[in-house]
């Protein structure tokens, strides 16, 4: 970690009552800091915003959120700045305090500089032999529960892939251990729904904006399986070709081409407010 901002104050250490050690009863987002400026600010400060109205915790005021946030970024090049969101500490067992405050954690982290390396390359994708749960009441938040993909992270740990797919116990495909998936079939782009499980990324809803006519719906693996081309994504790493699925070479043009409209389109436009 390069920098930590624990309730605007320099610091690394928090309250060992703390609700998110306790029930990670919070939320967070994870981006890109590029040249000192944050990519998809307004889409990551919404999607705090969104989810601290579903778990019931008073958000931040956006304008001191934005501020300590730009204030952060304009001190790096490229890194990796994660932010969080937990309900105060206070209350009795699961029940918050009747303050509902929260706390407010801003850190810096180095950026993977192989990111830029598989974009060229592409990625080996392999099939999770475990699966994640049904939870329609946090389905596309990222809250601080992670403990599936932990476990995830320790399968993908003991084998060769760069990542895998992963489905859910209705054996439905829903994202890679920490990206969203798209692919192309007969020449039309498609994701999977999330609205049972995982997380909905910001380069997710950047993509399905930017391509409105992509397909969203529940997927087997067998017709994964016929994909054309693949790809993983996250706003992070941006959009990594899959030239790999289970030991299945494909084409990484198609999604490299995708990659650098999505990418021209963002420099043609504010990404952050002004």
């Amino acid at each position: 970690m390069k920098f930590c901002l624990v309730n605007g104050i320099q610091q690394n250490h928090i309250d060992i009552e703390n609700r998110g050690l306790a029930y990670g009863d919070g939320l967070f987002t994870t981006a890109k800091i590029l040249n000192g400026k944050i990519q998809h600010l307004a889409a990551h400060i919404e999607r705090l915003t969104i989810g601290c109205k579903k778990l019931g915790i008073i958000a931040p005021s956006l304008d001191e959120l934005k501020k300590q946030l730009t204030s952060v970024a304009k001190n790096y090049s490229l890194a990796v700045l994660k932010v969080i969101i937990i309900a105060s500490s206070g209350g009795r067992g699961y029940a918050r305090s009747k303050s509902n405050s929260h706390d407010l954690i801003i850190m810096v982290h180095d950026y993977p500089q192989h990111y830029d390396e598989l974009v060229c390359t592409g990625i080996n994708l392999g099939i999770s032999k475990q699966q994640i749960g049904i939870n329609p009441m946090l389905s596309g938040l990222k809250h601080l529960n992670r403990l599936e993909q932990v476990l995830l992270r320790q399968e993908l740990s003991s084998r060769g892939e760069d990542d895998l797919l992963v489905t859910n116990i209705h054996d439905e495909v829903v994202e890679a251990t920490s990206a969203n998936v798209f692919f192309f079939l007969n020449g039309k782009l498609y994701t999977p729904d999330i609205s049972q499980s995982g997380v909905n990324g910001i380069m997710r809803q950047a993509i399905l904006q930017r391509y409105p006519d992509t397909i969203v719906k529940t997927f087997s693996l067998s017709e994964i399986a016929k994909a054309e081309a693949m790809f993983a994504c996250n706003c992070v790493m941006g959009i990594i070709p899959i030239a790999n699925f289970n030991d299945r070479a494909l084409p990484i043009e198609l999604p490299l081409k995708l990659r650098n409209d999505v990418n021209n389109k963002a420099n043609n436009e504010t990404i952050e407010y002004e």
